[in-house]
């Protein structure tokens, strides 16, 4: 995802769905199967990817990954990804990834038979078919996706993040929560809602940790320090950093938000933050959820009123 959000591309990733993760663009697929293996696991080969572990498996490691696409449909690619290397003709392949397509005329001939008797094809089309080896610890990846969310996180907004500690775990309960989700999907609304994050969503995450002037935290965070009643202070900052983790994944926040900002915009008068408050106070207190307490009420407004100020809900289609 953080590499994907340095490009172009509008993207949905859904998590532990068909496969373990799947990338979705307009008219393209992305399937990729995850595999983890403790220090010094034998290298694979195209016999252990096309070998069924046992008379009662479902079927080989490369042929449940093959079946997603065995009818060869344009647009869709398939990725084992995995820590350990890859084994041909004797000698590991070193490239981060290769096609299983530009093997060697014998190996791949052999590897597109075991996939052709498995799946009762007659021809087996490699072209689209990657091998990912990474050097990364997928078994305890927490310390190397925190550094990488910190230097892309620097590209992608141009400047650092607030709380990453916070940001990584808001990242990985998100991605946790959508991959955990057991129900089926009636539509794929329904699945992009429930096993999914968008691009959209994941720019939303990345905006509540971003110190830009326009994401209204570092503005509230300010104000609230600069409370005289410390026992208040305290209590906002509570808020704020129960907001910091919900507003990103919140799509009734989000929506509340969407409905304040355009308040906000047909007021003629704004004079100072609390009296703003006092104003959103009579008109929204009682369209929240009931999980949010008077608290995170006000520490909500407070963050969209400084988006307001900053010209964030100025044209209606940017928010």
């Amino acid at each position: 995802m953080l590499d994907l959000m340095e490009s172009d591309k509008d993207f949905a990733v859904v998590f532990d769905y068909v496969c373990d993760v799947e990338v979705h663009f307009s008219g393209e697929l992305e399937f990729y199967q995850i595999k983890t293996h403790g220090n010094n696991a034998p290298a694979y080969t195209y016999k252990s990817l096309t070998t069924k572990s046992s008379d009662n498996a479902e079927g080989s490691i490369l042929g449940k990954l093959y079946v997603l696409n065995k009818s060869g449909e344009q647009g869709v690619r398939l990725a084992l990804v995995s820590n350990a290397p890859y084994k041909s003709g004797g000698s590991c392949i070193n490239d981060e990834i290769f096609c299983f397509d530009a093997l060697a005329a014998n190996e791949k001939s052999m590897l597109r038979d075991a996939l052709c008797k498995e799946l009762g094809l007659s021809k087996v089309d490699l072209s689209k078919v990657f091998y990912l080896h990474t050097d990364i610890n997928l078994r305890n990846p927490e310390h190397e996706v925190q550094g990488k969310i910190v230097i892309s996180f620097e590209r992608i907004k141009h400047c650092e993040p607030q709380k990453p500690n916070a940001l990584y775990r808001l990242i990985y309960d998100t991605v946790s929560e959508r991959a955990c989700y057991e129900f089926s999907a009636p539509d794929y609304e329904s699945l992009l809602k429930n096993k999914a994050i968008t691009k959209a969503e994941f720019d939303r995450i990345l905006d509540c940790h971003s110190s830009s002037e326009k994401t209204g935290i570092l503005q509230a965070r300010q104000y609230i320090e600069s409370l005289h009643d410390l026992s208040v202070q305290r209590i906002y900052k509570k808020s704020l950093a129960k907001l910091l983790y919900v507003i990103p994944t919140s799509k009734q926040l989000q929506e509340l938000e969407r409905e304040i900002g355009k308040y906000l915009v047909k007021q003629k008068k704004i004079r100072t933050i609390q009296s703003t408050v006092d104003l959103l106070t009579d008109k929204f207190h009682s369209v929240f959820p009931i999980e949010y307490d008077n608290a995170d009420k006000t520490v909500f407004y407070i963050i969209i009123i400084n988006k307001f100020v900053e010209g964030v809900y100025d044209n209606e289609n940017d928010f």
